[in-house]
């Protein structure tokens, strides 16, 4: 009895482990956020090795301008933090149903993946 409570728990413990690790690495990617339009794009791009970068693009008659932010993120449960510039970012975050990236404290917006 004590080894069949003892396999539950390791089973149900491996279970844990492998869906936060999907969890993240669904995360893995490039983002465009959804109201992009030809003169502008807000992007988050999401490492494997949890570092990324933010890209806000605008293009004026002038040309191009960027910006680049260096992230590093993490994720713990249903609960992202992004680091950037000696701050965390802590947002919430859930995928739709046709696949889009929400993150309900960090953008109104939802996130297409690339």
């Amino acid at each position: 009895m004590k080894s069949r409570i003892s396999l539950f728990l390791l089973v149900i413990l491996c279970a844990t482990q492998f869906s936060c690790n999907h969890t993240s690495n669904a995360l893995i990617g490039e983002w465009l956020r959804h109201d992009f339009k030809a003169n502008s794009e807000y992007k988050l791009t999401f490492e494997q090795n949890h570092t990324g970068y933010i890209v806000d693009q605008k293009t004026t008659e002038q040309g191009v301008i960027s910006n680049i932010v260096s992230i590093d993120w993490k994720v713990d449960k249903d609960i992202l933090t992004i680091s950037q510039d000696n701050k965390d970012i802590v947002t919430t975050f859930e995928f739709t149903s046709d696949g889009n990236l929400l993150l309900a404290d960090f953008s109104a917006f939802d996130f297409i993946k690339q």
